[in-house]
C-alpha cells in the first residue's frame, strides 16, 4: 500500500470509528463548523448541546450567545479544544480539508456532511437528533419537512415552467447550477433555472449571457443591503423580459442561501410568487 492511501485509510477509519463512538451514546458537546449545521441542530432539539459556532452562526437568537471558534474556513484550533467538544459537526464542501485532518489527528470525533439534495436536509436533521439522542424532536420534524416538499412538489412542478435568473452577487454576476439546493427549490415550484448547464455549483457569468438567455424572473440574492443598488442596474436595462414586466424580486438570503429547515418553509412563497408570475405571462398552468 502506498504512503497516501495508507494516509486515507487510516483517516476513513478514524471518522468510521469516531461516528460509531457517537451513535453509541447521545454526545453532549457540540461544535458546529458551518451556520446552516448550526440551525439544523436546534431544528434537531440539540441546539442547548450545543458549546461552540462560526461566525454568521446568527439563528436561532440564542446561536448568538454562543462562544465562536472562528469562520467556516478558518477555524481556531485552539480555541475548539478549549471547549472539549464530544462531536465536531463539519461541511464537506466549506470547512478545509486540513483544518478536519488537523481535528481528526487530535482524537476529536468528527461528523462530516454536505446537502446535495433537498431530502438531505430532512435526512441530516434526523441524523442530528440521533447523534444527540433527540429522535423524539428530530424525527417528526423531518417528516414534516419531507411531507411539505412533496406537498409543493405536487402542486406545482407540472404547472407551465417559468425562467428565472438567481443573483447570488453582482459585479461580477455570480449565480447557481442545477444541482445547488437553491436550483433545486426553484424546481419543486416549477421554475427553469437559466443558468441550470453551469459546471460547478456557482460560477460567474456575463451580462450578454443573462440578456441572451431572458429570464422571465430575476431573483436577487446576496445580503439585503446590497440588493437597492441591485435592482437600480436592472431598472436600467428593459430588454429583458423579466424587468419589462415587473418580475424583478428581492428575496432574504438568511432564507434561500442555506440549507436549512427555513429554506425549506420559505420554498411555499417562493412558489407562490412564482405561481403569481406564470400567470402574468398568461401561463397559469
Amino acid at each position: 500500500m502506498t504512503p497516501w492511501l495508507g494516509r486515507l485509510w487510516l483517516l476513513f477509519a478514524v471518522l468510521t470509528i469516531s461516528v460509531q463512538m457517537a451513535q453509541a451514546a447521545p454526545v453532549q458537546r457540540i461544535v458546529s463548523l458551518a451556520p446552516h449545521l448550526t440551525e439544523m441542530l436546534y431544528s434537531a432539539g440539540a441546539g442547548d448541546k450545543l458549546v461552540g459556532v462560526v461566525n454568521y452562526s446568527d439563528y436561532p437568537q440564542a446561536a448568538l450567545k454562543l462562544p465562536q471558534v472562528g469562520s467556516y474556513n478558518a477555524i481556531n484550533l485552539e480555541a475548539i479544544i478549549a471547549l472539549q467538544p464530544d462531536l465536531i459537526l463539519t461541511w464537506r464542501s466549506g470547512n478545509r480539508v486540513q483544518d478536519k485532518e488537523r481535528l481528526q489527528s487530535l482524537g476529536l470525533t468528527v461528523f462530516e456532511s454536505e446537502v446535495e439534495n433537498l431530502e438531505d436536509i430532512s435526512d441530516l436533521i434526523a441524523k442530528l437528533g440521533e447523534l444527540a439522542g433527540t429522535q423524539e424532536i428530530a424525527q417528526p420534524k423531518a417528516a414534516a419537512l419531507r411531507a411539505e416538499l412533496q406537498s409543493l412538489r405536487e402542486h406545482y412542478q407540472q404547472k407551465t415552467p417559468v425562467s428565472v435568473f438567481y443573483q447570488i452577487w453582482n459585479k461580477p454576476f455570480i449565480t447557481m447550477n442545477g444541482r445547488q439546493f437553491i436550483s433545486q427549490g426553484l424546481d419543486v415550484c416549477g421554475a427553469h433555472n437559466i443558468f441550470a448547464d453551469l459546471p460547478t455549483l456557482t460560477a460567474q457569468v456575463n451580462l450578454e449571457t443573462i440578456i441572451s438567455r431572458n429570464p422571465q424572473v430575476i431573483l436577487l440574492g446576496g445580503q439585503q443591503h446590497f440588493q437597492h443598488s441591485w435592482l437600480a442596474d436592472w431598472q436600467a436595462m428593459p430588454q429583458v423580459t423579466a424587468i419589462q414586466n415587473r418580475q424583478i424580486h428581492r428575496l432574504n438570503n438568511n432564507l434561500y442561501q442555506r440549507p436549512t429547515e427555513r429554506f425549506i418553509h420559505a420554498l411555499t412563497p417562493l412558489c407562490e410568487l412564482l405561481d403569481n408570475a406564470r400567470q402574468a405571462y398568461g401561463t397559469s398552468n
